[in-house]
């Protein structure tokens, strides 16, 4: 892997644009260590803090976004297809899948914050919409 403070530093508020958005969208760069150093560059003055910031937000909205959308679009089928090198059983498919069923959009959302969930969450929100608008669905009461 490239160092990447030289990487920022020589392609600048577009790298850091372009790290983040493939870090939310489930590839597995360190995007949180992409801003740290950034923060770092600009405490020496190399970048702007209100630019970083918005380009940091931004990123990460557009990264989380587009990471869901294509896994509501796509992800079943690469689920079906490759699921078992990734995950090792459907077994363990199962329990992310009843997890995210059980807790609805709450549990999509935690899955986000959960390592080997995060970049499950669009995949398996799938069974959730078949009839209604994801938003809109409640968890059932236990």
């Amino acid at each position: 892997m490239p160092d990447l403070s030289q990487l920022i530093g020589h392609w600048g508020y577009l790298a850091i644009f372009v790290l983040v958005i493939l870090g939310n969208m489930g590839v597995p760069l360190p995007e949180e260590t992409i801003l740290l150093l950034a923060g770092y560059l600009v405490w020496q003055g190399d970048l702007r803090l209100p630019i970083v910031l918005a380009i940091g937000i931004l990123s990460a909205v557009v990264g989380d976004n587009a990471g869901y959308w294509i896994g509501r679009h796509y992800g079943q089928g690469a689920i079906e297809c490759y699921g078992h090198w990734v995950l090792g059983n459907s077994k363990r498919l199962e329990s992310m899948r009843g997890f995210v069923t059980r807790y609805g959009p709450m549990g999509v959302f935690a899955a986000r914050f959960l390592p080997g969930l995060r970049f499950m969450a669009g995949p398996l929100v799938l069974p959730l919409t078949q009839e209604r608008r994801f938003l809109d669905e409640q968890p059932p009461r236990t």
